[in-house]
């Protein structure tokens, strides 16, 4: 299973409990066990997938509370670290009532992993903050592409080849990426390929890339003096680069789009 790594990290994690009898000056405790068969659920009751709950607690801002600590397998609550319960007094009795927790969507939990992790790797051939030397060419369809004109767009670009594991492996997210903005006209998406024009043509016909294809452009990568691929680059609307990375991480297109969103503001 996807998250099978998980199961050694919550091997080791336990509860246990000192309860003290009333009749004896005995010490009871419990333990608990807890693997991808556990039943979690949210602050709503909400029964939460193992994939759900995992991603959420590799963020480590959340712990494991059983619900029923009589019970020797019971169901667990998933709660934010930091969380305390907002008690109410009444006359004679007492109340208590947990504060209310934000149900996160699934989406929003793989939002939290991906911004937990490590910020992807910079390259060694951009510095953010300053502007690149502009380039001009012509892409797989003939088209002119002028960096310089590109000036007041945002520009992703992305220096690849076929040849490349770590280039195929990200491809589809780059998509995803493309797509998400592809009704905005002032981001622009160049892919920058090493490959002659007829390699590209055969490979492109059976793997999609959306991103607007130059082809034979080794040129280009070597006037950056690039020499580890892929790397992907951002430019901000006056031509300074935002972001800049190099290699595969999973969470590339994360920190893309968080880029690309602040720079169009």
């Amino acid at each position: 299973m996807k998250y099978t790594y998980l199961l050694f990290l919550f091997a080791l994690l336990s509860f246990k409990l000192l309860a003290q009898e009333a009749a004896k000056p005995t010490v009871k405790t419990q333990t608990f066990s807890i693997d991808e068969h556990s039943v979690v659920k949210d602050s709503t009751g909400k029964i939460l997938t193992f994939k759900e709950w995992g991603l959420l607690m590799r963020t480590k801002q959340y712990d494991l509370w059983p619900e029923n600590f009589e019970d020797s397998n019971p169901a667990f609550i998933l709660r934010k670290k930091g969380y305390r319960e907002v008690r109410y007094a009444s006359p004679g009795e007492g109340a208590t009532k947990a504060e209310p927790q934000k149900q996160l969507s699934a989406e929003e939990i793989k939002e939290q992993y991906l911004a937990s992790l490590p910020k992807p790797m910079e390259s060694a051939y951009f510095t953010t903050g300053e502007a690149i030397e502009p380039f001009s060419t012509r892409d797989l369809n003939n088209n002119k592409i002028k960096l310089k004109e590109l000036r007041g767009k945002i520009v992703v670009l992305n220096f690849w080849f076929i040849g490349c594991p770590a280039c195929m492996q990200e491809i589809p997210e780059l998509n995803k990426l493309v797509d998400d903005y592809k009704n905005n006209p002032n981001v622009v998406f160049l892919g920058i390929a090493l490959d002659y024009s007829w390699d590209l043509r055969k490979f492109l016909k059976t793997t999609a890339f959306n991103y607007d294809i130059i082809d034979n452009g080794r040129y280009i990568a070597d006037g950056y003096k690039i020499g580890l691929y892929p790397t992907n680059v951002i430019l901000d609307k006056e031509g300074k680069v935002a972001f800049h990375s190099v290699g595969f991480a999973p969470n590339s297109p994360y920190w893309m789009r968080k880029t690309i969103d602040e720079s169009l503001k």
